[in-house]
């Protein structure tokens, strides 16, 4: 069956890149505000981050520091809208 080829050409890939990233760390993106009430998201990529014994990427305290982290996407990644950016451009734009 075609299909069932793909899925594990899929699989083994995946598992590759899982090997390769435990040996070599992990490339994770964090959505963050700046801490306390930020007002606009960052993104921020970070590479060769070491994986706890529970599985959790761990970002580095020095990284954390002055953020609220609200999510860790794995690899890299590129946002293309994000909460309150149209409104944000409105205001600015003096169009609301």
């Amino acid at each position: 069956m075609q299909g069932g080829n793909s899925e594990n050409e899929f699989d083994n890939s995946a598992s590759e890149l899982v090997d390769f990233e435990t040996e070599n760390g992990f490339t994770v993106t964090v959505l963050y505000y700046d801490a306390p009430a930020g007002l606009i998201m960052h993104n921020a990529v970070l590479t060769g981050l070491p994986v706890s014994d529970s599985g959790r990427v761990m970002i580095p305290q020095s990284f954390r520091n002055g953020k609220s982290i609200i999510a860790v996407l794995e690899g890299e990644c590129r946002i293309l809208n994000s909460l309150g950016e149209r409104v944000w451009a409105q205001k600015n734009l003096g169009l609301s």
